[in-house]
């Protein structure tokens, strides 16, 4: 630009198949103005994006933690066909929370806020006064997003200030986004820590191995879990030693057993007798209420 017989000189854009002349002098001053500009609204609606989409995915994470907040007295319209078909392939619940998802997802920041409001119990700031702050970052990013970053009455009405006019261009200063960086990310640190405090992760899974081997060809073969109510319920299953009658233990016939503090789960193979001793011993166990919820189903038909 210190050359002036080169202020004229066209620079070219390839956007695609075409090509775009624009002249030196034209590109360095956008280069100092404009394109900082553009950039930095582009960043703003991504970043805003990725926010409700984290809102989202905690909504989502929480559906494999707890069934309480789709406990809700909401009604779903549903024909017989309908509920059959829905059942036979994902289940009532998982479909449930994907409609949840989904209404969430286009139903903007004010929907979300209601629901962990009322579904989780929590806000999405740590100081309710200052989420009119994420409603201002969010109305702008919408401006961008449908009206190219300029503004209408409502926002004008809403947020308004000396450099708020309508129908006219938002700025997105250096600032600016550098505050709704911190702003989004205290957010989401308080979503995150708030939801785990409620609805913690559940506890790391162990795993012992048995004797047992599928090469076996047993005579059964069973997967068997069961909710576990006390260390009593626990005896001889978290180790494999329980034992069955005077020849087999429980680590004859397991292939592998996994315990996650309340949920114990195992492959068992062998014959109906070592099978008939499991069970009674489970049933027993049952009774006295150390374990409860046994499930099991045949992997070997």
């Amino acid at each position: 630009m210190r050359d002036s017989s080169r202020k004229d000189e066209k620079v070219e854009f390839h956007l695609g198949s075409d090509v775009v002349k624009r002249q030196l002098k034209v590109v360095t001053y956008h280069a100092r103005d404009v394109y900082p500009e553009l950039l930095r609204s582009t960043l703003l609606v991504r970043i805003v994006a990725a926010y409700e989409a984290f809102l989202v995915d905690c909504i989502e994470e929480v559906s494999t933690r707890s069934r309480e907040p789709f406990l809700t007295d909401g009604r779903v319209d549903f024909s017989q066909e309908q509920l059959l078909s829905i059942d036979a392939q994902e289940g009532v619940y998982h479909h449930i929370v994907k409609k949840t998802l989904r209404r969430l997802t286009s139903g903007g920041l004010k929907e979300l806020r209601k629901f962990y409001q009322k579904n989780l119990g929590i806000d999405l700031t740590s100081e309710p006064v200052t989420f009119g702050t994420i409603e201002e970052i969010h109305d702008r990013r919408h401006l961008f997003v449908h009206r190219s970053g300029y503004a209408d009455g409502e926002y004008v009405a809403k947020h308004g200030s000396s450099w708020a006019v309508e129908d006219k261009l938002l700025p997105v200063p250096e600032a600016y986004l550098v505050s709704v960086l911190q702003t989004l990310e205290s957010s989401g640190l308080h979503i995150k820590k708030s939801l785990e405090t409620i609805y913690p992760a559940p506890p790391t899974r162990h795993y012992v191995s048995g004797d047992f081997l599928f090469p076996n060809e047993p005579e059964h073969l069973l997967f068997i879990s069961f909710q576990v109510r006390n260390d009593q319920g626990r005896a001889g299953f978290s180790d494999l030693s329980l034992p069955l009658n005077e020849r087999d233990t429980l680590k004859n016939i397991v292939a592998w057993a996994s315990d996650d503090g309340q949920l114990m789960r195992m492959i068992v193979g062998g014959d109906s007798r070592s099978l008939v001793a499991l069970r009674n011993i489970l049933r027993e166990r049952e009774r006295n209420g150390s374990i409860s919820a046994i499930e099991s189903f045949k992997v070997k038909r």
